[in-house]
């Protein structure tokens, strides 16, 4: 059996802090839960590359996972063009048809 005192953390002495220092601290928490984009290993890159072509071919909606430096954000697409030279993808977004841009440096995954 667990043996430890049931604690409430931190919860128990917010009502004793300032609610400016308890957004600073929820600020805190979530940067400690940032995710650090790392590089990308080359046989991942090729995969992305290759559904990218084949959803741009065959015209099918794809989902882009896309690192934003703090955390990761999904969207559901239809690519429009892909340009290599300038490093970015144009896609709409399958649900609001709003077209946008996506850097290539940014993609962490594509599924279909």
């Amino acid at each position: 059996m667990n043996q430890e005192p049931k604690d409430r953390g931190s919860v128990k002495w917010t009502s004793l802090m300032l609610p400016e220092h308890v957004d600073m601290l929820r600020n805190l928490w979530k940067e400690d839960e940032r995710v650090e984009q790392g590089w990308m290993e080359e046989q991942q890159a090729a995969s992305i590359d290759f559904v990218l072509k084949h959803a741009m071919n065959e015209k099918l909606p794809v989902r882009v996972e896309v690192g934003t430096g703090s955390d990761l954000e999904m969207y559901e697409v239809m690519l429009l063009g892909l340009h290599k030279q300038n490093q970015f993808i144009e896609c709409r977004d399958v649900h609001s048809g709003e077209s946008f841009m996506l850097a290539w440096a940014d993609i962490t995954d594509v599924t279909m």
